[in-house]
């Protein structure tokens, strides 16, 4: 009985100290609210599942984020080597000016014909989508993050190509590491110490990739070539077989195994291991994306060597939750914010536990 006591008088001590480390960096404990550590156990389970979105949680917020345009300079990566001017829509949780504490990032990229404006709405109208966000922080439901919502598109212009946008979701990587990535995170504060690559890399834990339709191509992409700068991914109702015309051409739409091919390849290219990523895939039934989104699941599920999945909780690395008769819609994707955030956020406070104990 004595033991038994002790173990958990120590488990509480590293809790508390747990605690203590994350408050001294910030003298506003309204930063703390979702640092969960009484709720979240180091070996606790992450259940997953699709919910509703609450009827409330499309109105108004009483503790209400902003959304503000970030401009940023840029280059058109291809033949035309031409510098650009362009810009994003960020997303500022509530509390952010007050606060000294830093913040989790998501880089969220539209579909086809989309633009900045695709998940926040406009600056002067904005939409339901930003008010769900707002009440899950609120709520406590999700960290308080800054999101930043760009477009792929040359200019900010939608642009008519033959591929169907996919050569510029592939190309939308070096914009990404040498432009925006940097460039934003100079002017927010974030996890990265600095902007120097070694920062940038060692804050990856706090950093995710998300993206609708042919931005859930880009998600695909920015694995195979981002990774030292992403731990998480969230393509919604996208897959890679809808990748460029030169990699379906180099391995065949009667190949089911391509993607998974690329997809481990890149991967090993990188440095990285299973153990390095978690992908929270998201799609509906009704969704015209749906077959190839599953057989791309279906074939990751039979190469466990990188690719673990999950079913009804996280113990893996990645995983596909279906929302029942969703379509490719607003509505949709609306439904995937609401269940990926709170999601991705109890695994990135899940890691932070794990990292503040093994320092005891």
């Amino acid at each position: 009985m004595k033991k038994f006591i002790i173990v958990i008088l120590l488990v509480t001590s590293i809790l508390v100290g747990c605690t203590t480390k994350q408050i001294s960096k910030s003298n506003n404990t309204q930063d703390l609210v979702f640092q969960p550590y009484t709720d979240i156990q180091k070996d606790s389970v992450i259940p997953l599942g699709i919910k509703t979105v609450p009827k409330g949680y499309i109105e108004v917020a009483n503790q209400q984020g902003k959304v503000v345009r970030f401009d940023y300079v840029t280059n058109t990566y291809d033949s035309q080597n031409r510098v650009m001017k362009k810009y994003a829509y960020v997303y500022i949780p509530y509390g952010y000016e007050t606060s000294t504490a830093r913040y989790d990032v998501v880089y969220a990229m539209h579909g086809h014909t989309g633009d900045v404006t695709s998940f926040p709405g406009e600056l002067d109208d904005l939409s339901d989508i930003k008010n769900e966000i707002d009440h899950l922080i609120e709520n406590k439901e999700m960290k308080p993050m800054l999101m930043v919502f760009a477009s792929y598109y040359h200019d900010n212009i939608d642009m008519d190509t033959d591929d169907y946008d996919a050569s510029l979701t592939e190309a939308f990587g070096k914009e990404l590491q040498n432009d925006l990535l940097p460039q934003f995170e100079h002017a927010y504060r974030t996890y990265a110490s600095s902007t120097s690559e070694e920062d940038l890399i060692a804050s990856r834990d706090h950093r995710i990739f998300l993206g609708f339709s042919m931005g859930a191509v880009t998600t695909w992409y920015r694995m195979m070539d981002s990774m030292r700068y992403f731990r998480y991914y969230v393509p919604f109702s996208g897959s890679l077989y809808w990748g460029n015309r030169t990699m379906v051409n180099q391995y065949g739409h009667d190949n089911p195994n391509w993607t998974v091919q690329v997809l481990d390849t890149a991967i090993t290219a990188q440095g990285y291991t299973a153990e390095d990523f978690y992908v929270l895939a998201l799609t509906g039934t009704k969704d015209f994306a749906y077959r190839t989104v599953n057989m791309q699941i279906e074939d990751m599920k039979q190469h466990s060597d990188m690719f673990h999945y999950d079913s009804d909780k996280v113990n893996g690395n990645f995983t596909l939750l279906l929302g029942e008769n969703e379509e490719h819609d607003y509505h949709a994707k609306r439904l995937y914010i609401f269940n990926a955030l709170p999601m991705i956020s109890q695994m990135i406070a899940k890691r932070d536990l794990y990292s503040c104990i093994n320092t005891y």
